[in-house]
């Protein structure tokens, strides 16, 4: 059986199981009081108002979306101590290898910065600054039209998100962490998704769409037009492909793996031996005076 987190508005979500029906288990993260949660070190198990359950025994896969856009209006501690359990469960897929699409901390791994470097050699991208600290910010665009987006995707102290916005970079203050891009002028957006060797391209018309971020008024159900299936030429199927190609050759950021000591309270010591590939438990008499201790 598969396990979605998600939130309990998705709409991606309920077109999802509209196809799936009982083969999949919806885990809606703000409403999490509806389940009955159980996790120990060796089984987990959740049930959901109608008395249907997934446990460690049934579960197959698990597919993670977008769960933690939504709040659950708690207290800051019971917040915090929920989205532990859900990555506790959720990393229970990712040692059984059995996690269907990105994760969610995909990009603190592989950030946007670090993907547009690999899609350069695959397609135009546009000229990208992120930092602060320079002193002659508005002379780099080079009389260039710039617009300022947010990295994270978080959100003010007041709640505020921080949309697509056109910007003057002689009026920007050079101390404050930007993210700038050159601006494009489209007639529309396009989004690709991938799924195994399959492309399924979308386009959106930007006709009638007041500034530049149609999130901004999708959410105030002002902007009403529809994502439609777009057509990709060959030379657009051979950037993609090149592009997921590239993007799946490079290796994931590790550790280097020798002199590595990791104790975990009621599972002893666990090392890295140079040159063994897999962690090997430290027993009486084992030697790894050489590495450091992690806590």
């Amino acid at each position: 059986m598969l396990l979605v987190f998600t939130g309990s508005d998705d709409v991606v979500s309920d077109l999802l199981f509209k196809r799936l029906g009982s083969k999949a288990f919806r885990f809606n993260f703000d409403i999490f009081r509806d389940y009955s949660v159980t996790l120990t070190p060796s089984y987990w198990s959740i049930r959901n108002p109608h008395g249907f359950e997934i446990s460690s025994d049934t579960a197959k896969t698990a597919f993670w979306w977008k769960a933690f856009n939504y709040f659950t209006a708690q207290d800051d501690l019971i917040d915090a101590e929920v989205k532990y359990v859900f990555r506790e469960i959720y990393n229970w897929f990712g040692r059984e290898g059995a996690i269907k699409g990105n994760r969610p901390d995909f990009h603190n791994e592989k950030g946007k910065i670090f993907l547009l470097g690999v899609a350069k050699s695959f397609f135009s991208i546009p000229e990208t600054f992120a930092g602060w600290g320079f002193k002659e910010l508005a002379s780099t665009g080079h009389g260039k039209r710039f617009v300022a987006k947010s990295l994270s995707s978080g959100l003010t102290t007041t709640s505020k998100a921080l949309f697509t916005t056109e910007v003057d970079l002689g009026k920007l203050d050079p101390s404050f962490p930007w993210y700038l891009q050159e601006t494009i002028d489209a007639e529309a957006d396009v989004t690709i998704f991938i799924c195994g060797r399959k492309r399924f391209a979308f386009s959106r018309s930007r006709s009638g769409l007041k500034g530049l971020d149609w999130r901004n008024q999708e959410f105030r159900d002002e902007y009403t037009e529809e994502w439609i299936l777009r057509d990709l030429s060959p030379r657009e199927k051979a950037a993609v492909d090149g592009f997921c190609h590239a993007l799946s050759d490079i290796p994931p950021v590790i550790r280097p793996p020798s002199q590595l000591v990791m104790h975990t309270p009621g599972a002893g010591r666990w090392c890295r031996v140079p040159g063994a590939d897999t962690p090997r438990r430290c027993g009486a008499g084992t030697d790894y005076r050489p590495a450091a201790s992690v806590k």
